[in-house]
């Protein structure tokens, strides 16, 4: 009798240790901040039975390592801003839907960790961790990826904060610029490289505050997401917010 209540002990205990406070938190589901410091930012984001992990680091000054590991795919940018160029570097299968949707929540969950203003600038680590998440809401669904350079003297050509009818370039015209109700008939913000904002956004025009030609053509239709690469990365902030989670 004491070696069969000693064997059931030691069965309770291991189901115990299985089912512990470590597993438990490896598969809740949201946002969890792994690691936030000068060099580093890593992050997951899990629902529905889809998982992401995101890890940006600065191997060296002004160079960025950031990998979204889906499991399949791995998506991965290595962005040198002291020569100005980036690769993209996907791997595995497709991007799917059910790993899509998590990219926008992430950006949220980094975003609260991350504010900015003119008091407390966003670190290379953090600027880029916003950046290059906006970027993943644009990547294709369902579509082989392929690896390509970006480089940012190519240059960009910027639009004017005030919402109108602009030249976005290629020959086209379309209405761009702040504001939730810049919508071109669907998401506001127009031209911003980064989430757009509408009743449905959540949350609304997190990201950078750049607003270009090569974003507008692709929130349009009418470009690549490959064209706003150097955009995304690289373009200067050229218009003001007025706060993270508002439409500006």
């Amino acid at each position: 009798m004491k070696r069969l209540f000693l064997c059931a002990v030691a069965l309770s205990m291991a189901v115990a240790c299985s089912n512990g406070p470590a597993e438990q938190a490896e598969e809740a589901e949201g946002f969890a901040l792994l690691q936030h410091d000068e060099t580093t930012l890593e992050a997951t984001y899990r629902a529905g039975g889809a998982s992401v992990r995101a890890l940006v680091v600065e191997t060296e000054s002004k160079v960025v390592e950031v990998t979204y590991d889906f499991g399949d795919p791995v998506i991965g940018f290595h962005i040198d801003y002291n020569q100005g160029v980036g690769n993209f570097m996907p791997s595995g299968a497709p991007l799917d839907a059910a790993q899509a949707q998590l990219i926008a929540p992430l950006l949220a969950g980094i975003s609260a960790i991350v504010p900015q203003t003119e008091a407390t600038p966003r670190t290379r680590v953090e600027d880029a961790a916003m950046r290059q998440t906006s970027f993943m809401q644009i990547v294709p669904v369902g579509e082989t990826l392929t690896p390509y350079e970006y480089v940012s003297e190519r240059g960009w050509v910027h639009l004017s904060c005030s919402c109108g009818t602009q030249y976005i370039g290629s020959g086209y015209y379309r209405q761009a610029g702040m504001g939730c109700s810049c919508n071109g008939g669907d998401n506001g913000c127009k031209g911003r490289c980064g989430q757009g904002c509408g009743i449905t956004s959540t949350p609304p025009c997190v990201g950078t505050t750049a607003y270009t030609q090569d974003c507008a053509k692709h929130d349009y239709g009418l470009g690549s997401f490959a064209a706003a690469s150097d955009d995304y990365s690289f373009a200067s902030n050229n218009c003001s917010c007025s706060g993270v989670g508002t439409c500006y």
